[in-house]
């Protein structure tokens, strides 16, 4: 297949000089190939942009070798019904490919750099058996219906290979409506950061990349949708401007100067959103930060990560959220559960600085209420953990479910965990229909403690040095001897917890913890109700490997 033209978006010029230099330097530009079954694998053409875009290469520093650089894989070609697909690269390193399905498709994956004797399709809750082949490194199976699916060659996470496949779109936008912000296919777009506005919706079509972020205050009735990209690989912390003129490397990511938006998508005090579709791509903070929001649905979106602090969805004192039917990858927590005071200070630099911006003891604090997470796939990496509740718990997090969820790698934290390092309530917490197919670590971990997230914690390196646990959490800190009375007043509760129908599928058979903090801060009134492990059921407490310390009324049945 040969290369689609691409337009750097931006007075509706072709980058020449671009191209050739990213063709001198072997970098190929990549937009995204969707296959509608039944029909020819289309490239999406180059076109003229309906909206204003900030063009990139106003200066030599702009014109970079490290531009966004959605290469094709080196490590696997696919045909869908004897049809080629792009599949691409990311530097996490892992390929993907996205693709629409009307009917079942046949699958056939070649390995362009390894032989194949073993191939793991996950969530092993699919059932799809792939058929390989090592004489001819290919891989063949079934898709009957959407959904996401890794491939994992000969037990090895490395650089595996990431299909989503998507129902055709319904009811895509007009892009002559003024509300319309549409961002076309067959160009890298760079608006810079996007602030929302009422009523508007956001569209990146399939084949579009949108190099930069968006962010809303006080805005309601907000869809952003397509199967494109929303690419944060240029900044920590986002600015308005996403590629600085001056920066010579053409990133932000290591720069000192920060911006002020911890977030890809940060929403703060919105309300009626939906956002569906689109792949996220390479973020350097936190992805999805709704804060103080009523009423959020998440659908079909597909997070491809591997940064330091690269939170998945961050859920922040709001209310009356759904997100189903995603894929998460990242490096840190794959959803994070979070209940701040106001006015949140995401950049808050330490607990001193938190309390000046009123989260700690002066509050008020905001809670959280009334979150469903169904039907996604997580792989957590190295940091954080798969479903995470805190650890900045100031208000109270109450009716959360996860239901019907996949988790397919957890590397180095827990399946499930709540972190309960501030002074708010958790209770009322429902996990039913869980499958882990593989947890390095822990498969539950509920736990009580001091952090350096705390109203009494601190970021001086030195105290951190001296006080860090250094165990099985990260950032936690030890209460000296003769204070335990002094700390106590900072801690809060986790109660009312069912954790149920949770099968550990594949791999060793993770430990948990359950951990109170001293006996007026209790983990308590905690269900484990049919859980398997290897397809053997666990019925008594000292068959589950727990570690349990200030607890109560702990079942298993």
């Amino acid at each position: 297949m040969k290369n689609p033209l691409f337009v750097i978006a931006g007075k509706g010029k072709t980058s020449n000089s671009l191209i050739l230099k990213t063709m001198k330097l072997t970098i190929q530009l990549f937009l995204f190939c969707i296959l509608q079954i039944g029909t020819t694998v289309n490239a999406f053409p180059a076109a003229e942009p309906q909206q204003k875009v900030v063009p990139f290469g106003q200066n030599s520093h702009s014109t970079r070798e490290n531009a966004v650089s959605f290469s094709p894989s080196p490590d696997f070609s696919i045909t869908i019904d004897g049809k080629n697909v792009l599949v691409y690269s990311s530097p996490i390193p892992a390929s993907f490919c996205s693709f629409t399905l009307n009917n079942p498709v046949e699958i056939k994956i070649k390995s362009l750099t390894r032989d194949v004797k073993w191939v793991d399709l996950r969530p092993l809750s699919s059932g799809i058996k792939p058929i390989f082949k090592d004489s001819d490194s290919t891989i063949t199976f079934i898709i009957s219906k959407p959904g996401q699916f890794s491939i994992e060659l000969n037990g090895s996470l490395k650089t595996p290979l990431w299909l989503f496949a998507n129902a055709p779109e319904k009811n895509n936008p007009d892009r002559s409506d003024k509300n319309v912000l549409y961002f076309e296919s067959g160009k890298i777009h760079y608006p810079g950061t996007i602030n929302l506005k009422d009523n508007q919706t956001i569209y990146i079509e399939a084949g579009a990349v949108v190099v930069g972020n968006m962010k809303g205050k006080n805005v309601s009735h907000i869809k952003i949708g397509g199967l494109g990209i929303l690419d944060g690989s240029y900044s920590r912390h986002f600015m308005d401007s996403i590629a600085l003129a001056n920066n010579t490397n053409g990133s932000v990511a290591d720069d000192k100067r920060r911006g002020e938006q911890n977030g890809l998508i940060l929403l703060n005090e919105c309300k009626d959103i939906i956002i569906e579709g689109i792949t996220l791509y390479n973020c350097k903070t936190w992805d999805i930060v709704p804060v103080l929001c009523n009423n959020v649905k998440i659908n079909n979106i597909k997070i491809v990560s591997a940064n330091g602090s690269d939170d998945g969805i961050d859920i922040v004192s709001t209310k009356n959220m759904t997100v189903s039917n995603s894929f998460i990858h990242t490096k840190d927590d794959c959803i994070a559960v979070k209940s701040h005071g106001f006015p949140l200070s995401l950049t808050a630099s330490s607990p001193q600085d938190q309390f000046a911006a009123g989260q700690l003891a002066s509050g008020p604090f905001y809670d959280v209420d009334s979150i469903l997470i169904k039907k996604c796939v997580f792989w957590n990496a190295l940091w954080g953990n798969a479903i995470e509740i805190g650890f900045e718990l100031s208000g109270n997090v109450s009716n959360v479910s996860f239901i019907d969820n996949d988790i397919i790698h957890v590397e180095g934290g827990a399946a499930f965990s709540i972190h309960n390092a501030r002074r708010g309530t958790v209770s009322n917490i429902l996990v039913d229909g869980l499958r882990v197919d593989y947890a390095d670590q822990k498969l539950f971990d509920l736990a009580i403690f001091r952090s350096v997230y705390s109203e009494d914690g601190t970021y001086d390196e030195a105290e951190i040095e001296k006080l860090d646990l250094n165990g099985v959490w990260d950032n936690v800190l030890k209460v000296p001897a003769g204070e335990k009375e002094k700390h106590a007043i900072y801690r809060g509760f986790i109660r009312n917890v069912t954790l149920k129908n949770v099968s550990v599928i594949d791999g060793p058979f993770p430990f948990s913890v359950f951990y109170g903090s001293d006996k007026a801060h209790m983990v308590e009134n905690i269900t484990i109700e049919n859980l398997t492990v290897h397809g053997r059921r666990i019925n008594k407490t000292d068959e589950a490997k727990l570690f349990l310390e200030n607890t109560k009324n702990i079942i298993i049945r």
